[in-house]
């Protein structure tokens, strides 16, 4: 087992509520119910999925970095074209390690979620990699795909899910931590389902403008998102109150030569 981290600022949060033989995020019919709306509809939404213990503890650890400032500014983009354009995306991040048992606890319940979605989807996920994000007031994430490769054309998510070469991130999750969220306090997920397609096959992202999204979705704690990373335009709208969350993608291994493709 891997050191924990040194205490941050003095006090590092404890969590105790699931034990190496509880890893599940929740239970066995949320999960089915998850995997369903996803492969039906290309995302998936679950309020208030996860146990309050843990969502406190990974709040406290995300506001303790935040406050110490060992976050760091986001990025987009990927390789070469990594940038900090703050007009596209305002808001700060950590990488989870698993050195925390709140960490670990949620690792390995995406660990086993993971496993449920390879079983029911027959999708290859290989990996998975998720970060803490804290959005100041005013933080937000203008419309944008979490993959950087072109969809399937497939007639649903299920059916697109077979694993391709130069793909990478398939299934995002996002995790919400806000506690007393309010719909007063903004930094609602916009979700689109339809869309043009570009002539790369992508979603038309710039095509969006003035087209409702599918769903407005509150950021409050213990809510969990699913989307296919390729397929589903999404945007995090200004935020008013500072907001945290866990985002996450469960990858293929898009390897070459036996050289698993870098995370991140």
């Amino acid at each position: 087992m891997r050191a924990s981290r040194a205490p941050i600022g003095g006090v590092l949060p404890v969590f105790t509520a699931l034990t190496a033989h509880d890893t599940a995020l929740f239970g066995p019919n949320l999960a089915i119910d998850l995997i369903g709306q996803l492969a039906g509809r290309g995302w998936a939404f679950a309020p208030g999925a996860l146990d309050i213990e843990l969502v406190e503890a990974l709040r406290a650890e995300t506001v303790a970095m935040s406050q110490a400032g060992a976050l760091a500014q986001a990025r987009i983009g990927r390789g070469a074209a990594l940038s900090r354009d703050r007009t596209i995306r305002k808001t700060q991040i950590a990488w989870l390690d698993g050195v925390t048992p709140a960490q670990r606890a949620f690792l390995d319940g995406a660990e086993r979620l993971r496993l449920e979605i390879n079983r029911a989807l027959f999708a290859g996920l290989f990996e998975f990699e998720a970060h803490f994000a804290a959005y100041p007031v005013g933080g937000f994430y203008a419309r944008h795909l979490d993959a950087f490769t072109a969809p399937s054309r497939a007639a649903s998510a299920a059916a697109g899910l077979g694993k391709r070469a130069e793909r990478s991130r398939i299934v995002s999750m996002v995790t919400y931590l806000n506690t007393g969220w309010t719909p007063a306090d903004g930094g609602q997920l916009a979700v689109w389902e339809g869309y043009e397609q570009d002539e790369r096959g992508r979603p038309a992202l710039d095509r969006l403008d003035g087209v409702a999204p599918a769903a407005l979705l509150e950021p409050r704690a213990g809510s969990i998102v699913l989307m296919m990373s390729e397929q589903i335009p999404h945007e995090v709208r200004p935020a008013a109150s500072p907001r945290y969350a866990i985002a996450g993608w469960w990858r293929v291994n898009a390897s070459v030569g036996g050289v698993i493709d870098p995370g991140r």
